[in-house]
């Protein structure tokens, strides 16, 4: 089962999960069912979600797919950006000044902060830095790209083979083309020995609607975006209306 972090586990600027979801959380552990976060989220990015400090989760997909792992830490899945796509997007982002965040494993660099990025890259410790050397230094997995929505094509003519999905209205991820929560989840089943018809994902954004569509059954919540609504088998009800427990209950699952 896998689960997308804010808007579908986390309500939109709470510091902790609902008790219905935590309690139901529990409930699938205690039935043996294997839970996974399906996240537009880095893992550096997760050590500082305090909401979900001390529940255990059986992996994780990361970075929408494109980093995947199980609790353990043993990796199942990796797909970085291609070096030379983002060596010929640095000009563009200084000419234009956009802030766009460098995504590694283990680290996030910013080329600046300006007013649009401020907020999050405090609230996140993400630091403005060389992002050239980086992109020599380690695989960038994503870029989180602080862009108005005229300006999205551009960055990806500038940024060849990648593609882009937006789950907060402040900026985009951009991802390896052919990338996507899907991906990572087709590689974490096939670990598993599952088949996608066994798989139940719940989300709420527009990085989630491939996924939806993708799980044997894909569950919107209330509060989700049109796209995933339309996207999903089920809508549940709103994450603030014990949306995710009543979906589970819908389907017997606790």
């Amino acid at each position: 089962m896998f689960f997308d972090i804010d808007g579908t586990l986390l309500p939109s600027g709470a510091e902790k999960l609902p008790d219905s979801t935590l309690d139901a959380l529990a409930a699938l552990r205690r039935r043996g069912i294997k839970t996974f976060i399906a996240s537009g989220r880095p893992p550096i990015h997760l050590p500082l979600l305090h909401a979900l400090d001390g529940i255990p989760f059986d992996g994780y997909v990361t970075m929408n797919g494109q980093y995947c792992y199980l609790a353990d830490g043993t990796m199942l899945y990796d797909h970085p950006i291609d070096p030379a796509a983002l060596r010929m997007l640095l000009p563009y982002i200084e000419k234009e000044k956009l802030s766009t965040g460098f995504i590694e494993k283990d680290r996030s660099t910013f080329n600046l902060i300006n007013d649009l990025s401020a907020e999050f890259c405090e609230k996140m410790q993400q630091p403005a830095g060389d992002v050239a050397a980086r992109i020599e230094a380690a695989p960038i997995y994503q870029l989180s790209a602080f862009l108005p929505a005229d300006k999205k094509e551009g960055f990806l003519r500038h940024c060849p083979g990648c593609v882009a999905v937006r789950w907060n209205d402040a900026f985009v991820d951009v991802l390896p083309e052919g990338g996507g929560k899907t991906e990572g989840i087709a590689c974490v089943l096939e670990a598993l020995g599952l088949t996608r018809e066994q798989s139940i994902a719940f989300g709420d954004g527009g990085n989630d609607v491939e996924m939806l569509q993708y799980a044997g059954v894909g569950v919107a919540m209330g509060n989700a975006c049109p796209e995933a609504k339309a996207a999903a088998d089920y809508v549940t009800d709103d994450i603030l209306a014990d949306g995710l427990a009543n979906g589970l209950r819908h389907f017997g699952l606790i």
